[in-house]
């Protein structure tokens, strides 16, 4: 009996040690405010028109569509998920966004739904896709 509980305590402490390895992890991905973008990114927002390919296309883009834009606030709501391979080399996360910021002596506040894939490249978790959209506004209804 006393055998087969330190074996469990062995396996089970090995479990939360592989759980835990990589650099995309959830603790990492929740440590960050923002991972830096894969060279082959894929970003997909609707101001962005289409889907933006490649870390310098995707930072342009949105020099270009978010320049005016200042007082940015964001904030996870309860539907917030991340979930990392065991080896952290891969990671998803997903869910609503409250979004706000200021454009053109404006307030705009929103929910959006979002989805961002992350993916290990050495010892770094890069973003290597990423999507947003918008809710329709519950109080038009």
């Amino acid at each position: 009996m006393r055998s087969t509980l330190i074996l469990l305590f062995i396996l089970g402490t090995a479990a939360l040690l592989c759980a835990q390895a990589g650099p995309c992890t959830e603790a990492a991905i929740k440590g960050a405010e923002r991972m830096p973008l894969a060279d082959d990114a894929f970003m997909y927002m609707p101001p962005y028109g289409k889907p933006v390919v490649g870390k310098g296309e995707i930072q342009g883009t949105s020099e270009k569509k978010f320049a005016g834009r200042t007082n940015i606030q964001r904030s996870w709501m309860d539907d917030h998920r991340i979930v990392s391979a065991p080896s952290g080399d891969m990671a998803t996360e997903y869910g609503t966004l409250k979004m706000s910021y200021d454009e053109n002596q404006q307030r705009h506040e929103f929910k959006a739904v979002i989805l961002n894939v992350y993916k290990a490249k050495g010892s770094v978790c890069q973003t290597a896709a990423g999507t947003m959209q918008p809710l329709e506004d519950d109080s038009a209804h």
